[in-house]
C-alpha cells in the first residue's frame, strides 16, 4: 500500500542511497579489519619499545612516568649544593677584599636560593641545573610543568622535610612515587627523562 504513494524517482534514489552505504559500510569493516590486524602487530613492536601516551576523557593519559629514586635525587642536591658553595665562596672573596661582612649575605642568598630553585623547576626545562645533569624534572602529579606558586611551595616545604632530621627527604627512598615529604605536601613528582 505504501508503494502506491512514492514517486518511483524517489525510490530509485532512496535504494541507490542504500547501496552505497552498505558498500561504504563494507569497505569500512574491511579496512577497519585489516587495519585492527596490522594494528596489533604495530602494537606488539610499539608496546615493547616502551610505554606510550593514551586518550583520556579530559584528554590525553600522561605516559607511564619514570620515578626519580633517592640516590639520584640527592646526587642531584649535592651539584646544586656545589654551585652554590662556589657562588658564596666568590662573593665572600670579594666582600672580603672589599671589607665587608659575611653575616650581610644571609637574606640575600636566602632569596637566590628560592628564586633559583623555583625558576628554574617552574621553567621549560622543569629542573635545577643538578637535576638537569642527570636528566630528571619536578613536575606535577600528571607529568605537567609546575607552576612557580606550586614550585614557591614545593621550596619552602623543604624546610620541613629538613627540620625533622631529613626524614622527609629519605621518605623519597620509601614511598611508592619516590616523593620527598615536600613532593607529598606541594603535589609534585620527580621523574626521569
Amino acid at each position: 500500500m505504501e508503494n502506491n504513494y512514492e514517486d518511483p524517482k524517489q525510490k530509485q534514489e532512496w535504494q541507490a542511497l542504500k547501496e552505497k552505504l552498505e558498500i561504504e559500510s563494507q569497505k569500512t569493516f574491511t579496512e577497519a579489519k585489516d587495519g585492527g590486524e596490522q594494528g596489533t602487530a604495530e602494537q606488539a613492536s610499539h608496546s615493547s619499545s616502551g610505554p606510550e601516551t593514551g586518550i583520556g576523557f579530559y584528554g590525553p593519559l600522561p605516559q607511564q612516568l619514570e620515578y626519580a629514586g633517592f640516590w639520584l635525587r640527592a646526587l642531584a642536591a649535592i651539584i646544586d649544593s656545589l654551585i652554590f658553595i662556589l657562588a658564596g665562596v666568590i662573593i665572600g672573596f670579594i666582600l672580603g677584599v672589599m671589607g665587608g661582612s659575611a653575616k650581610s649575605l644571609d637574606i640575600p642568598f636566602f632569596i637566590i636560593s628560592w628564586l633559583y630553585y623555583t625558576l628554574m623547576e617552574s621553567s621549560p626545562k622543569q629542573a635545577t641545573i643538578g637535576k638537569m645533569v642527570l636528566g630528571i624534572s619536578v613536575t606535577d602529579l600528571s607529568g605537567n610543568r609546575i607552576s612557580f606558586g606550586r614550585a614557591t611551595g614545593r621550596y619552602f616545604s623543604k624546610i620541613i622535610s629538613g627540620i625533622i632530621f631529613c626524614i622527609g627527604y629519605i621518605m623519597a627512598a620509601f614511598t611508592a612515587k619516590k616523593q620527598a615529604l615536600h613532593d607529598i605536601m606541594a603535589s609534585t613528582l620527580v621523574i626521569k627523562h
